[in-house]
């Protein structure tokens, strides 16, 4: 099963996902959204681990760092399984980005095995864990 977010929508419950599920693809929203709305979804003390040499950042680092690649046009999971219990879940996916480096070429694809770990709080779930394997596709 395949979940992809290409245009950029808006429902309530973007805000305050009710759900795992919910938390999923308003994180694939919010990757083509920007910062501010991928911020909204992440605890303030997200530990995000990423890169080919397993850069540790924490929710800021990793969100400007993630602005500096360019927008993020369309991302889309698939093979996603979870695990939930007692108010947090874990979620494996491979996941697909395009991201627009240069206004003038198409967007570039960036791949990755990620693994998020969600938290269930009164705002709804957040994310607190984020795990990114990013490769680039073969040519």
């Amino acid at each position: 099963m395949t979940t992809a977010y290409s245009e950029p929508t808006s429902t309530n419950d973007d805000r305050m996902p009710a759900t795992v599920a919910q938390a999923e693809a308003a994180w694939l929203i919010a990757l083509t959204k920007g910062d501010e709305e991928q911020r909204h979804l992440m605890l303030r003390d997200c530990v995000i681990v990423h890169g080919p040499v397993g850069n540790v950042h924490d929710r800021e680092h990793f969100l400007g760092y993630n602005a500096s690649m360019g927008p993020t046009v369309a991302a889309e999971t698939s093979e996603v399984t979870c695990r939930e219990r007692g108010g947090r879940a874990i979620v494996t996916c491979f996941q697909k980005m395009r991201i627009r480096r240069l206004p003038d070429l198409p967007p570039f694809l960036v791949q990755a095995v990620a693994t998020r770990v969600w938290f269930s709080t009164d705002e709804g779930w957040r994310l607190g864990h984020m795990q990114l394997s990013r490769r680039q596709p073969s040519v």
